[in-house]
């Protein structure tokens, strides 16, 4: 006898939902950090109009503020959008720049989000090595000035920031964070899952303390 169309969808969707159901559930929770009772993008936007500063000043002060309340690197909260990821204090770089972003952004910046699928990255030591990765950053213009920004590190200014594109910058689209997602999943689901076989702790590019260099 064979199953009809809809019974082999509900087949998936259940085998899909055995497959990630442990991943969610295992998520770690939040380890939040409160710079200046920052909560949210809401009270983030009004410390940066508290802060009285303006210009390039401003985008340091706004930078500096989103790296300084994440305290998680993680590619394991895939289903956070920005704001949530930045509440949690938790994301990679297309979940803490794009919060940036939106800051920027409401602060009335002209902000370009960008995509290289190679960076590399260079080490704060020289006893550490670079590594490369994609990356999702900020192209920020004010006053007919265009200039990079990232929130991965709390010495990132306008214009100064440790990672070199080796690959074609492209603007970030609407479905350049779903492809990084889908990009990041499998590995993401086989990695929770053989942690969770064997004892392990996740490797340091699933999960890792945000400041921590990979």
């Amino acid at each position: 006898m064979k199953l009809k169309p809809a019974c082999w969808i509900a087949v998936a969707a259940g085998t899909t939902a055995a497959v990630f159901a442990p991943v969610v559930i295992r998520a770690p929770k939040p380890a939040l950090n409160l710079p200046g009772d920052v909560r949210d993008l809401h009270e983030a936007m009004a410390d940066c109009v508290d802060s009285r500063l303006n210009g390039w000043e401003l985008v340091d002060y706004a930078t500096r503020l989103v790296s300084e309340k994440f305290t998680r690197y993680s590619v394991w909260h895939l289903w956070e959008n920005s704001g949530i990821a930045f509440k949690n204090s938790r994301g990679f770089s297309e979940q803490y720049n794009l919060a940036l972003g939106r800051i920027l952004s409401g602060l009335g910046y002209e902000v370009q989000a960008v995509h290289a699928k190679d960076v590399r990255f260079e080490p704060e030591r020289p006893d550490r090595a670079g590594w490369r990765n994609g990356h999702t950053w900020l192209r920020v213009t004010y006053r007919d000035e265009t200039k990079d920004v990232c929130a991965a590190r709390t010495w990132h200014r306008a214009g100064e920031v440790s990672f070199v594109p080796q690959t074609e910058v492209k603007p970030a689209r609407i479905w350049t964070g779903a492809v990084v997602r889908l990009c990041y999943a499998g590995p993401v689901t086989y990695e929770v899952w053989k942690a969770w076989l064997s004892g392990d702790p996740v490797p340091r590019w699933v999960f890792r303390s945000f400041h921590e260099q990979r």
